[in-house]
């Protein structure tokens, strides 16, 4: 997935760019103009996650979460995206999900690893590889608005439809 991720909060705002390769539990995100600090590469799985920044020291936590509350100052949902970033709920939680006229989903609230309840909203789904995904999404928990704009998708060969 590639595209631009806008995060809002009650101290600011920041717009950046996005690169997002997943293999089941496996991630490669490249990021560039985040929060000041410049293009940032992170990789992870299932041994724990590590934050690049050219000129810098390796970060490594046990999980992107852990990460992210330092970098962020709270936990992203960054577990849960996998799922939410394709329109599907995270599995083995309650969810709340609205659907389209088309039967895709419009809004999913679900709580994340934390307990954190998350409203999500859905929208300019596109057909990919015999899949309909979003174009837009936005999640919204507290006082944070995160806001993906997806330019482009790209689905590996035989993990379409």
């Amino acid at each position: 997935m590639r595209g631009r991720l806008n995060i809002r909060s009650n101290t600011g705002s920041e717009t950046m760019s996005i690169n997002w390769q997943q293999t089941q539990t496996d991630y490669a995100i490249n990021l560039s103009g985040t929060l000041g600090l410049g293009a940032v590469q992170i990789t992870g799985g299932a041994e724990g996650v590590i934050v690049e920044k050219a000129g810098e020291s390796p970060l490594r936590a046990q999980s992107l979460e852990a990460i992210t509350t330092e970098m962020l100052g709270y936990a992203f949902p960054a577990s849960e995206l996998l799922y939410w970033i394709r329109g599907m709920p995270t599995p083995d939680r309650e969810v709340r999900i609205q659907r389209n006229t088309q039967g895709l989903t419009s809004t999913l609230s679900q709580q994340d690893a934390n307990g954190q309840n998350w409203e999500l909203e859905y929208d300019r789904y596109r057909e990919v590889e015999n899949v309909f995904l979003p174009g837009r999404i936005l999640l919204e928990r507290d006082q944070y608005r995160l806001t993906f704009i997806i330019s482009s998708w790209e689905i590996p060969e035989g993990n379409g439809g």
